[in-house]
């Protein structure tokens, strides 16, 4: 098992969550969001199945939370035993694959966070998400530069997300 965590401000961001799930398991961080590049996922939280020789087996982009039973008893069943007819079954794809356009202005925005040019990073993840407003990763690091209260200060504030989408709609 490995969890990667999507967050352009890097491991400093992401190791606090780490450390409250106690997690026992390898943790990574992608800045750059190559795994939304690869996959096409524009959400988090997403599981990957991938077995012994390298195969994918089962994905689910969006909406994965290992602390509902029904997806814990799969990835458990996974780690025992996978049964592939049973994965293939309930295999999913996302939802369309991410717009290159739009993770062109993200790898821009993130070049330019990095050479703190903070507002102009802004500008390029606001032209990405223009061209595609459900790309939820480059929303949310937006917002998480504008609002860092609202994600790294205890727990992620969901109600505030959504109160967020609901005003853009």
């Amino acid at each position: 098992m490995l969890a990667v965590a999507i967050d352009m401000q890097g491991a400093e961001k992401a190791r606090p969550y780490v450390e409250q799930a106690q997690a026992t398991y390898p943790n990574a961080v992608d800045p750059e969001n190559r795994l939304s590049a690869i996959f096409g996922f524009k959400a988090v939280p997403n599981v990957i199945f991938v077995d012994e020789a390298g195969i994918l087996r089962y994905t689910k982009f969006g909406g994965f939370d290992i602390r509902k039973p029904e997806f814990r008893e799969l990835a458990e069943r996974f780690a025992a035993s996978p049964d592939l007819a049973e994965l293939e079954r309930q295999a999913e794809r996302a939802n369309g694959l991410a717009s290159a356009a739009a993770l062109d202005h993200f790898r821009r925005g993130l070049a330019l966070y990095r050479q703190g040019e903070v507002q102009a990073a802004l500008a390029e993840w606001r032209q990405g998400v223009a061209l595609e407003p459900d790309h939820w990763i480059i929303r949310k690091q937006v917002w998480a530069i504008e609002h860092p209260e609202r994600f790294y200060q205890g727990a992620v504030d969901f109600a505030w997300q959504k109160e967020q989408i609901s005003h853009n709609r």
